[in-house]
């Protein structure tokens, strides 16, 4: 096989360059793909698929783990609970794996709100996760 000409190798290292950006923007793509069969899960600020119900969390989310790379969940359900620290608000759902939203408005949203919560996913313990940044709309 003869050599490579300055041509293909300038080919070559373009494609390795443009191959490493994109890693690089989304490490998922190098991954398997955990968004396979998690529509409510997707990559950092796009949109997911569709929307998961409080008693899909469990299954839906079963195997992944917290990484540095953010991932997010899209949830819709009832609020449970609405708090504010002076600060952050943060908007309770679910009763399974509980998820809590910790946003900067509560947008005048109450308990018994039906609403739709996206953020960075970060699976607490077994029974809780928590949505960070987080933001929360009427569905």
């Amino acid at each position: 096989m003869p050599p490579p000409n300055v041509t293909d190798l300038i080919k070559m290292r373009l494609f390795a360059l443009a191959l490493g950006f994109a890693l690089a923007v989304n490490p998922c793509l190098g991954a398997d793909d955990i968004f396979k069969d998690r529509p409510a899960f997707s990559g950092a600020d796009l949109p997911a698929e569709s929307s998961a119900k409080c008693d899909d969390i469990r299954i839906m989310s079963a195997g992944i783990d917290n990484t540095d790379v953010r991932i997010d969940l899209t949830v819709i359900g009832e609020l449970t609970a609405v708090k504010h620290d002076g600060v952050l608000w943060y908007l309770l759902m679910c009763s399974d794996v509980r998820v809590l939203c910790a946003t900067y408005q509560s947008n005048g949203m109450k308990v018994g709100d039906r609403v739709v919560l996206k953020g960075g996913y970060k699976r607490l313990d077994p029974n809780h996760a928590m949505l960070d940044p987080c933001l929360a709309n009427l569905p």
